[in-house]
């Protein structure tokens, strides 16, 4: 017995070591390692990668580049390849390997039509939308697209007052009133503000307000991001087993809200209805989005766009489209504007616009008196140009059964991922000058030339191009873009006006995930109540 033993120690020394703990990592490593050698093989194998070299495991370790060194990955290789009009592949967590094309083919993706190149598919598998919110009856319907681009838009500034309220209504719950420094986070203080004001927009005054169902949509929203990137992690066959665990604070926060939506839209639907069979009714309809999809879910026939549920749900989705983005683009342009070398002069330039655009409209934040905040908007602008979210731009799936040519004779097939470096376009000295610098008011200065020409380009920060692409750019540019921006200007505009924030000593950095460019959420600032003098 003693001699078989030693004649085994090896077996029993690897048997001690194969603890649950080093299982469970081995069958994750193993399970990472299949998922990327199967994505990395449906890449045409002529393209140059940048990232991935040739030593074991290539593929997951490539990917795991990708998850930790994005924008290093797509700056290189966007002056390795795309400044030569070359077209390369880039390895991602979220997305697998991104084809990457020259910015000059920017117009040409945007352009072609879902049937060809896919943008929906891209967001819905980034998102991992399946598992993360479910409800594929609900998420492929286009009643939200609909409502945004028909509803939202034409009523922007008319709705400003309202959304003014619970602007300051959320500062002043968050920074006080009484002229002391205060210390507060600035992800969180923003996003508690930005959820406020969109839905005064989206479920009226009352509920918009209500910590608890404003917190959960706002957790909801956060919670879509981290568990698709724990779903990204698995293949597809083993996804519906992990998304029941790790979706359960999507689907806790969604209850959350849903709580709160359910009886509000069935007693909207119950008023509307009687309104319109008795005009004499003593109830006046409110003007938000409930109201609105309401009414075009009278027009519709099927269970999930007439539903209680299924219209309750919507709004919780619009959570996520409508918070997430704003409150990244917000913290992005308060860290840059208040960690610039002339903080000062810069925030009093920009105070100083704001008060005399907002005494020229008669003290109100009308649509007309925000668009003329020409700096503003040139600072945000530039801050989404210099801390925006990274990585792969117009990125589209191929849909044809076989494939698709490239304007460069390159043949992709069904399935790959196409799309443009976001970070090379914009800090590439061709389009921009000396790129790497935030210049807040870069967009603003050909605006107030008394020479401009208003019929000529137009840069602002609702306009997109092949050359700034926060929004995306062409048909499937972000359609709730023109309310997030006049949210976010009065946002940093009643900031200016009403408080003092003592500048950064250095820029707070953003940090890569994946292939995208995350704000620190940690950081924190000092801020109080300006004391105006009459």
């Amino acid at each position: 017995m003693l001699d078989y033993i030693g004649n085994n120690n090896f077996a029993f020394l690897l048997l001690a070591l194969l603890t649950p703990a080093s299982l469970i990592s081995l069958f994750l490593f193993s399970v990472l390692s299949i998922k990327a050698s199967r994505e990395h093989a449906s890449v045409p194998l002529p393209l140059p990668w940048v990232g991935r070299k040739n030593q074991l495991f290539a593929s997951i370790r490539a990917n795991y580049r990708g998850f930790v060194k994005s924008v290093e990955l797509f700056t290189s290789g966007y002056r390795t390849y795309s400044k030569k009009d070359q077209t390369y592949v880039v390895p991602t967590w979220t997305k697998g390997p991104q084809v990457i094309v020259p910015p000059a083919y920017g117009n040409w993706i945007a352009s072609r039509p879902d049937a060809l190149l896919n943008a929906k598919d891209c967001t819905f598998e980034t998102a991992q939308f399946t598992y993360t919110v479910g409800h594929p009856e609900i998420t492929s319907n286009d009643m939200i697209d609909i409502l945004i681009k028909r509803e939202l838009t034409r009523t922007i500034g008319s709705l400003n007052n309202e959304i003014l309220e619970e602007v300051n209504a959320s500062m002043i719950d968050i920074f006080g009133t009484s002229g002391e420094w205060v210390d507060v986070g600035v992800f969180d203080s923003l996003t508690r503000t930005v959820g406020r004001a969109a839905n005064r927009v989206f479920v009226g005054a009352e509920l918009c307000s209500d910590m608890e169902y404003l917190m959960a949509g706002v957790h909801f929203a956060r919670d879509i991001s981290v568990s698709s990137y724990i779903l990204h992690a698995f293949p597809r066959f083993l996804r519906p087993f992990v998304a029941l665990f790790a979706t359960y604070p999507n689907r806790r926060h969604a209850k959350i809200c849903m709580r709160y939506l359910e009886p509000l839209i069935a007693e909207r639907i119950d008023n509307m209805k009687r309104k319109e069979r008795d005009p004499s009714y003593a109830w006046e309809v409110p003007e938000d989005f409930i109201t609105w999809m309401v009414r075009e879910s009278l027009k519709r026939k099927t269970e999930d766009e007439r539903s209680v549920y299924a219209l309750a749900y919507r709004v919780v989705l619009l959570q996520f489209a409508a918070i997430t983005t704003s409150t990244i683009m917000s913290t992005n342009a308060l860290l840059d504007i208040w960690s610039a070398p002339n903080t000062e002069e810069l925030v009093d330039s920009l105070r100083d616009e704001a008060s005399r655009v907002l005494a020229e409209h008669n003290g109100e934040w009308s649509k007309a008196a925000l668009a003329k905040l020409y700096r503003l908007d040139s600072a945000i602008r530039e801050s989404s140009r210099v801390s925006g979210v990274g990585g792969t731009a117009l990125a589209r799936k191929v849909k044809p059964d076989n494939g698709i040519t490239l304007p460069n004779g390159l043949w992709l097939p069904k399935g790959s991922t196409v799309g443009v470096s976001m970070d090379g376009i914009h800090f590439d000295e061709a389009f921009y000058e000396d790129p790497s610098t935030f210049d807040a008011f870069r967009f603003s200065r050909p605006r107030e030339d008394p020479s401009y020409d208003e019929k000529g380009v137009n840069e602002d920060l609702v306009t997109t191009s092949p050359h700034w692409l926060t929004f995306s750019h062409g048909i499937h540019a972000c359609p709730g873009r023109h309310f997030a921006v006049n949210n976010i200007k009065m946002i940093l505009a009643q900031l200016l006006l009403n408080y003092d924030v003592k500048p950064f000593d250095t820029r707070p950095p953003n940090f890569s995930i994946g292939d995208l460019s995350v704000v620190p959420v940690k950081a924190r600032m000092k801020i109080r109540r300006r004391q105006i003098k009459a």
